[in-house]
C-alpha cells in the first residue's frame, strides 16, 4: 500500500511539474518528458526527492521576479529548456539517490556512526540541491543589486549579468538558497519519522550551497565566455558573439549548462567528503 501511495504521489507531482512547464513554454516537449522522468524517479527513490520540487518552485519564482527590470541588464533567453538543461540540475541527484537505494536501501537518518555510506550520500544529495538553488537565486536576484558586481577572478567592476560577477546581494541570495534546502531536508526527514538536526542541516546546506555558487562563479568567469552588446547595453543572451558585442570575460570552453553541471558535481563530491564535520 505504501508503494502504491508513493507511486501515485510521484506520478501526480511529476505530471503537474512537466505540464506546467510545457504550457508556460519554459520546457520543450522533450524537456517536459525529461522533467517528468526526473521528477517521478526522484520521488520514487525517496522522500528527499521532494527537494527537487522545492528547487523547482523557488527557482521558478525567482526567475519571474522583476523579469522586466532584469531584461534591462541581460538579454532574456526566450528559448524553452530542453533535456540537457533539465538534466544538468538533476541527473547527479538522481544518480546519488539511485546509489543510495541500491546499496543502502530506504532513506535513513544522517548518522555517520550507524550508516556512514548512506549518510555520506545524503550529504552529497543535500550539497547537490543546495548548489542548484543557491546559484539560481544568486543569478536571478543578485542581478537586481543596486551596484554593478565585481568579477570574482579580477575583482574589477563588470556589467550586471556577467558570468562570474559577484555582489553582496548575490552572496546573500546564495546563502538563502542553501539554507532553504537545509531547512527542507530537516522538514522532510522530520515528517518521514527520521531523526533530524535543524542547525546541522541548515548550516550544511548554507555553506555547501554558497560554496557551490562560488565554484560556479569561478568556472563562469574563466571557462565561459561573456559578451556585452554595446548597442543594447546588455549582456548578450547565451553569450552569443555579434558584430557589436565585446568580450568582457572568460574563454569559450564551457556553456552555461556545462558550468552548472561541473559545479554541482564538484560540490556534491565535497558534500560527500565533509559531511561528518557537520553531523558527527
Amino acid at each position: 500500500m505504501e508503494l502504491l501511495k508513493q507511486t501515485f504521489l510521484a506520478f501526480a507531482i511529476a505530471s503537474l511539474m512537466a505540464l506546467r512547464g510545457y504550457k508556460r513554454k519554459s520546457l520543450t516537449s522533450k524537456g517536459a518528458v525529461t522533467a517528468w522522468i526526473v521528477g517521478f524517479s526522484s520521488i520514487m527513490l525517496g522522500m528527499r526527492g521532494f527537494l527537487l520540487l522545492l528547487f523547482y518552485l523557488v527557482g521558478t519564482k525567482a526567475t519571474k521576479y522583476k523579469a522586466t527590470l532584469k531584461s534591462k541588464f541581460e538579454e532574456m533567453d526566450a528559448s524553452c529548456r530542453g533535456p540537457g538543461q533539465v538534466l544538468a540540475c538533476s541527473v547527479i541527484g538522481i544518480v546519488i539517490q539511485t546509489i543510495h537505494f541500491v546499496y543502502c536501501g530506504k532513506e535513513c537518518s544522517i548518522d555517520f556512526e550507524d550508516s556512514q555510506l548512506a549518510s555520506s550520500l545524503t550529504c552529497a544529495l543535500i550539497a547537490h540541491h543546495a548548489t542548484n538553488l543557491a546559484d539560481t537565486l544568486s543569478s536571478e536576484l543578485g542581478i537586481l543589486s543596486k551596484s554593478d558586481p565585481i568579477l570574482i577572478t579580477t575583482l574589477q567592476r563588470v556589467p550586471r549579468g556577467t558570468n562570474g560577477g559577484c555582489s553582496l546581494t548575490g552572496l546573500g541570495c546564495s546563502m538563502l538558497g542553501g539554507s532553504l534546502i537545509g531547512f527542507g531536508v530537516y522538514l522532510i526527514d522530520t515528517l518521514s519519522g527520521l531523526d533530524a538536526r535543524p542547525i546541522a542541516c541548515i548550516l550544511f546546506g548554507t555553506i555547501l550551497g554558497t560554496t557551490g555558487s562560488i565554484i560556479d562563479s569561478v568556472l563562469g568567469a574563466t571557462l565561459q565566455v561573456t559578451y556585452f552588446d554595446e548597442e543594447k547595453k546588455v549582456i548578450s543572451a547565451n553569450s552569443l558573439k555579434r558584430n557589436n558585442a565585446k568580450k568582457i570575460a572568460g574563454m569559450d570552453i564551457l556553456s552555461n549548462t556545462q558550468v552548472n553541471l561541473v559545479s554541482v558535481m564538484m560540490t556534491s563530491a565535497l558534500g560527500f567528503c565533509i559531511g561528518p564535520l557537520f553531523f558527527r
